[in-house]
């Protein structure tokens, strides 16, 4: 078996303007900040189509899920990649060969409940048997 996760923590802070600004810990230490919302999704699709994606086989499972802390809120998405290079299964209506726009949009929906003061988890887990 195989599986590679692909995981991104942030802890949420406000800047003078008002805006979320996104600190991004790598090995326990905050290594960067993506100044907003626009450009932390951004990175995200960054991740996705440099890291995640060219690792996909036909077969692979691909496991999408995003957590914030305190009041715990979650959510998961798993698709299946064909040998044709769609994804399937989850709540997706038909299989698709791109899965940004459907993530890109959960992501965006999440964001409304992240606040300043919050530590917030997206992981990608890619899983082969």
């Amino acid at each position: 078996m195989f599986e590679a996760l692909f995981r991104i923590v942030t802890q949420v802070e406000g800047n003078r303007e008002g805006q979320l600004v996104f600190r991004i810990s790598e090995h326990e230490a905050i290594s960067e900040a993506t100044p907003n919302e626009t450009k932390f999704l951004s990175l995200l699709a960054t991740i996705y189509q440099q890291e995640v994606y060219p690792i996909l086989r036909a077969g692979d499972t691909l496991t999408i899920s995003a957590h914030l802390d305190l009041p715990p809120r979650d959510f998961e998405k798993t698709v299946s990649f064909r040998e044709d290079k769609q994804f399937e299964g989850g709540d997706l209506q038909q299989p698709t060969p791109d899965l940004l726009p459907v993530v890109t949009k959960l992501y965006e929906s999440f964001m409304r409940q992240v606040d300043a003061g919050d530590i917030f988890t997206v992981q990608f887990r890619v899983q082969r048997l």
